[in-house]
C-alpha cells in the first residue's frame, strides 16, 4: 500500500535553508542566485531539464546557465556530473562543519578553559547583536573561533575588528580575515596596541592626503605608497616639515614618485638628520664646499715652482750649439 500527498502547484512551497540567504547569498551574483533557486524547485519534484531548457526558462544564454553552475559547485551547493545535478543539503553541510567529536577531556584544561570562554562567548554574542541583530549564520561562529586561534585577539579587538568592517560596509568573512591578518601582522593583539595603530594610520592619512595635493594627484595613495608614508612616520619619525623638503626636490621632474621621495628621506635618516634644521645647515655646508671646488680644481699657472738657472747652464747650452753646427758642416 502506498501514500501519496497531491499538491497542485498553485499551493506548493519551496523550501530554502536560512543559511544560504543570510550567508551564501550575499556573496553570489544574481544569475547564480537565480539558477540556484531554480535548481531547488526543479530537485524537489526531480524534474529533468537540460542547460538549454534553463535558459529559456530564466532569460539567460547557456553559457550563463553553465557559469553559474560552475560558481554552485565551488561554493559547495551543488554537485554536477554528465548526467545529473545533485542539490546539497546545507543544513548538514553546515552540522557536519561545526560538530567536532571529543570523547574526552581532562580536568585542568575544562579549568583552564572556563573563563577564556565565558569572555569569547559573551564577545561573540555582543558581535551577534551589534552587527547581525541577533540572526548571525552558524558559519560565523566557525569563523571567529578560527580568527581567535590564528590571529590571537583579545575579546575588545574582535568586536572592533568587526566594528571597523562594518563601519565600511565590507561586512563579509573575506574582507574581514584581511583586516585582522593586517593587524596581526603589525603584532596587534590588545586593545591598547590596536590604538596606537589606529593613531599612526590616522595620521598616515592626513600626511597622505597633504601630500597628494601637493603633488597634485587626484587619487588616493596606493598600498605601496602607504608603506612609504609608515616607514617615515613610524620608523624615521619625520613630519610634514621635513617631507616637504623632500617634496621640494621634486620640483622640476615630469613624474616625481615616491621612491625618489623615500631616497631623500632615507639619506637623511642615514646621515643622522633629524630635524628640518639640521637638514638645512647639512644643504648650506654642502653647498659652501661645492663653491670652494672650481677654483681648486683646475692648477693656475702661478701656482708651479719656478726654477733658477746660474751661468755656467747658459754656458753649456752654447757649447751644445756650437758642436753640433761643426757636425753638420760638409761639403755643398
Amino acid at each position: 500500500m502506498q501514500f501519496e500527498t497531491v499538491n497542485d502547484i498553485l499551493f506548493s512551497d519551496t523550501l530554502l535553508p536560512d543559511i544560504f540567504i543570510s550567508d551564501i547569498m550575499p556573496n553570489l551574483p544574481s544569475d547564480a542566485v537565480k539558477v540556484y533557486l531554480y535548481c531547488v524547485f526543479l530537485s524537489k519534484y526531480r524534474k529533468e531539464a537540460r542547460p538549454e531548457d534553463l535558459a529559456a526558462k530564466l532569460g539567460m544564454s547557456v553559457e550563463s546557465i553553465n557559469t553559474a553552475f560552475t560558481m554552485l559547485e565551488k561554493e559547495g551547493l551543488i554537485v554536477r556530473t554528465p548526467d545529473m545535478i545533485s542539490v546539497l543539503d546545507l543544513k548538514e553541510r553546515e552540522v557536519s562543519r561545526l560538530y567536532r567529536k571529543k570523547t574526552s577531556s581532562d580536568a585542568f584544561e575544562a579549568v583552564s578553559r572556563t573563563s577564556m570562554n565565558i569572555r569569547r562567548s559573551q564577545c561573540v554574542d555582543s558581535i551577534n547583536k551589534m552587527f547581525f541583530q541577533g540572526l548571525m549564520a552558524p558559519s560565523w561562529y566557525t569563523s571567529i573561533d578560527h580568527w581567535f586561534e590564528t590571529f590571537r585577539f583579545d575579546e575588545d579587538v574582535m568586536v572592533a575588528l568587526f566594528k571597523y568592517c562594518y563601519d565600511r560596509n565590507a561586512l563579509n568573512a573575506k574582507y574581514i580575515e584581511k583586516v585582522g591578518a593586517t593587524w596581526s601582522s603589525r603584532g596587534i593583539t590588545s586593545h591598547w596596541e590596536l590604538e596606537k595603530y589606529m593613531e599612526l594610520i590616522e595620521k598616515v592619512s592626513e600626511l597622505g592626503r597633504q601630500i597628494a595635493t601637493r603633488l597634485r594627484l587626484n587619487r588616493k595613495l596606493t598600498s605601496y605608497e602607504e608603506r612609504y608614508l609608515e616607514t617615515w612616520v613610524n620608523e624615521y619619525g619625520f613630519g610634514m616639515d621635513i617631507i616637504d623638503l623632500a617634496l621640494e626636490k621634486t620640483t622640476g621632474k615630469t613624474n616625481p614618485n615616491f621612491r625618489y621621495i623615500h631616497g631623500v628621506l632615507k639619506g637623511w635618516y642615514s646621515d643622522g638628520l633629524r630635524t628640518k634644521e639640521q637638514i638645512l645647515a647639512a644643504a648650506q655646508t654642502a653647498a659652501a664646499k661645492d663653491r670652494k671646488m672650481p677654483g681648486e680644481a683646475v692648477p693656475r699657472r702661478s701656482d708651479f715652482m719656478q726654477r733658477s738657472y746660474d751661468d755656467s747652464f747658459f754656458s753649456k747650452l752654447d757649447n751644445v750649439s756650437v758642436k753640433g753646427k761643426d757636425k753638420g758642416n760638409g761639403p755643398d
